[in-house]
């Protein structure tokens, strides 16, 4: 079971996770495609900031991306559009990888923020199934992100986090040029490409039969697709939890196999898309586990970063080409990234020895 007494940061998390979904599913249609790929790349690749920040703020950095989101979604109410998407992307971006962090000590830690995140999900997919206006959107991200800071102090007075002690390696990149590095930066970018799929290749694939309008079931799959990973996260994590790195990827193949083959999966009318958001939300179920793996070799802030990285590149091929071939390119460069990261893991865990070569743990 997942311990109550953090429901104040499972809650801050989920509120955050409604937000975020909630505009990047209505980007589609009141961003336009340039300021969709900067949001997109922004709310991940911004972590990057992170390590800078927290020389200054330490672990009241949470508080100050918050605030700066807080801006950002003001900003954009004013019709600032860019500097309004820059900011919310480094506010959520930053506060998202902290949260994340605090939550993510343990197996159960990382499936209860993967919970927490799908349950935002869920609540968003009711949201834009009831109203697509941009003004009420914003209006209420704005106070439930208020929320969600405040739910945060709680959780920072409880545990006295001022006083927490942090391992460097969490907010540090030195990482990032050992090939451990390089692999767990690739599988960021795949995870990125999953994660964003469900918000930007569903929607586009949608809109092609919908007057450039989102569909009205668009909002049951993003239902869909948080309530199988909140029923199924916990059980599906304890079956791959015995996994090595090598053996943790590969759901992801199948994952990219399936964003491969969206054009013959039909993906823009309900029964397609609905097989489609099934098969990649059971895949999504896995991933927390690579969050942990990710943090265990100090590369968690590296996989994070690749993310937006993923999503951006994932968001660039649908929206400036068409969503067939952006679906069939993301797919199959994401699947020849798989095999290059997987060698990395195979080659550093010593299994290559017993076919006579040399290896050494990176």
């Amino acid at each position: 079971m997942l311990k109550l007494k953090n429901t104040d940061i499972y809650f801050s998390r989920l509120v955050s996770a409604l937000c975020l979904f909630w505009i990047l599913a209505e980007a589609n249609v009141w961003l336009d495609a340039t300021n969709n790929v900067i949001l997109v790349l922004g709310y991940r690749l911004f972590i990057l900031l992170t390590p800078f920040l927290f020389l200054f703020f330490k672990h009241k950095l949470t508080f100050v991306a918050m605030f700066i989101l807080e801006i950002g979604i003001a900003l954009w109410l004013l019709n600032l559009t860019i500097l309004g998407t820059v900011f919310f992307a480094v506010g959520i971006s930053i506060s998202g990888y902290m949260l994340k962090y605090y939550s993510s000590f343990s197996t159960k830690g990382a499936a209860g923020n993967k919970i927490a995140l799908n349950l935002g999900s869920v609540l968003s997919g009711c949201m834009i199934a009831f109203s697509q206006n941009k003004t009420a959107t914003l209006i209420s991200c704005f106070t439930l992100m208020l929320i969600s800071f405040l739910s945060f102090a709680m959780y920072f007075k409880r545990e006295n986090i001022v006083d927490f002690n942090s391992e460097n390696k969490h907010f540090q990149l030195k990482g990032i040029f050992t090939p451990r590095g390089l692999a767990w930066a690739i599988i960021g970018f795949v995870i990125g490409v999953k994660l964003i799929s469900i918000v930007s290749i569903l929607p586009q694939f949608g809109m092609m039969g919908n007057n450039g309008k989102l569909p009205d079931w668009f909002g049951f799959m993003l239902i869909l697709n948080s309530l199988i990973v909140v029923t199924l996260q916990i059980p599906i994590m304890e079956l791959v939890k015995k996994l090595n790195k090598t053996q943790a990827i590969m759901p992801l193949f199948m994952g990219m196999l399936i964003i491969l083959l969206s054009p013959v999966l039909h993906i823009q009318t309900m029964s397609g898309a609905f097989i489609w958001t099934f098969s990649l939300s059971i895949i999504e179920c896995t991933i927390s586990y690579l969050d942990k793996l990710s943090q265990d070799d100090g590369c968690l802030l590296i996989k994070e970063a690749s993310v937006g990285i993923g999503s951006a590149v994932t968001v660039y091929l649908v929206r400036f080409f068409s969503p067939n071939i952006g679906a069939m390119y993301i797919g199959t460069i994401s699947i020849v990234l798989l095999l290059i990261s997987a060698g990395i893991f195979f080659r550093s865990s010593g299994l290559f020895s017993e076919f006579g070569y040399s290896t050494r743990n990176n």
